[in-house]
């Protein structure tokens, strides 16, 4: 299996030059007319987790979205923006970070993914049934527009992390609940990514994100827009470009596994920024023990054997966490967040979606000691 990604130099964000980088992508597959018919309704999935300013690096930048939105409008087709923030609606978040005001220009109609329908998937490895945005079968056609970033529960999150929006809203935390290991989780995505099918992935790498990502971590310059029709492909070579070992990360292990993407020696990379490297600082929790240890073990050893999340003392009471965390386990004591550890499951919401960054992860003595042993084992 051989699989192609286009890397394209883009330095800034401003118009002129995201325009010409967004082209450059589009170009290796024939333009955009090439993937999409005129008359045609394509669905652009942004990556919006909160209503931040873009400097913060957390969404992707609405001048990207503005880029494809008229790409799209070129090819005779009709553009729509749509996604499910983790937290706030999406109107408002849309409206604090560009999004909105890019969609009032354009003329684009902003899809709230309010109501969710069932949809069987009877070839899922992991999910036989979801349940996603009813928006998403009123268009004929996806595009992913997604972030460079980390991500403390999944290591990254581009392409295909970013179609995790398709759940509405709180019903993000029931898959949190269901697949409390990493592995199960990836398996998730793969299903997901299958099912909803996007014609085209696009990461906004000009500003990444570094360090406790997707939300607390620290804007990164790299330079670059990545883009293809395989997102497990993608995804891979933004790792290896981050600096990463991208076949070890958890959704490119089970894609690789299932079939669905080449190795990274077997996927061609294409543009004018296909040789650039640019080591990003990995997330706190990136090591993971899944399949290292006997998943027994590990399951019977979770809340020893992860970093479990800590509130510091900048922690201003805000609540957030509390009202997201997928277990129930916090609460609001003399003002500020308690975490009850026999029911935390270490998804890390509470750490991603902490306004304040009062939220660390912390590794416990048993497990420092298995991380020295698995060093000193290799």
């Amino acid at each position: 299996m051989t699989e192609k990604v286009a890397l394209a130099v883009c330095e800034t964000y401003w118009y002129a030059e995201v325009e010409k980088a967004v082209a450059e992508l589009f170009a290796v597959w024939g333009g955009v007319s090439a993937l999409v018919s005129p008359g045609e309704t394509v669905l652009l999935k942004p990556n919006i987790v909160e209503g931040l300013p873009p400097e913060r690096a957390v969404t992707t930048h609405p001048e990207i979205v503005r880029a494809v939105i008229r790409q799209v409008k070129q090819a005779g087709a009709k553009p729509v923006v749509g996604e499910s923030p983790g937290v706030s609606g999406t109107r408002k978040a849309a409206e604090r970070c560009g999004i909105w005001a890019v969609c009032q220009e354009e003329g684009v109609e902003l899809l709230l993914f309010e109501e969710a329908t069932p949809v069987a998937f009877p070839d899922g490895k992991m999910i036989k049934k979801f349940s996603l945005a009813k928006d998403l079968y009123s268009v004929d056609k996806v595009i992913s527009l997604a972030k460079m970033k980390t991500h403390t529960f999944m290591d990254i999150t581009g392409g295909v992390k970013n179609l995790f929006g398709f759940i509405v809203g709180a019903d993000k935390a029931q898959f949190h609940l269901r697949l409390k290991c990493r592995s199960e989780f990836a398996a998730m995505l793969v299903d997901l990514n299958q099912l909803v099918a996007p014609i085209f992935y696009l990461v906004d790498g000009v500003v990444g994100m570094e360090g406790n990502g997707p939300r607390n971590g620290i804007p990164k310059q790299a330079g670059l827009l990545l883009g293809g029709t395989n997102g497990f492909a993608v995804d891979l070579v933004m790792a290896d470009v981050m600096g990463f070992p991208a076949e070890k990360l958890p959704v490119a292990a089970e894609a690789i596994r299932q079939g669905v993407t080449a190795g990274l020696s077997a996927i061609e990379r294409t543009g004018s920024a296909r040789n650039v490297k640019v080591p990003f600082v990995r997330p706190r929790n990136l090591e993971s023990l899944d399949g290292r240890l006997p998943s027994w073990f590990v399951s019977f050893g979770q809340q020893q054997l992860t970093a479990r999340p800590a509130i510091e003392s900048n922690c201003v009471g805000c609540s957030r966490c509390v009202r997201h965390c997928p277990p129930q386990a916090m609460v609001i004591k003399e003002g500020k967040a308690v975490i009850d550890y026999s029911r935390c499951i270490r998804c890390y919401c509470c750490q991603e979606l902490c306004p304040h960054n009062a939220v660390s992860l912390r590794e416990g003595f048993i497990l420092r000691g298995v991380r020295r042993g698995i060093r000193w084992l290799r």
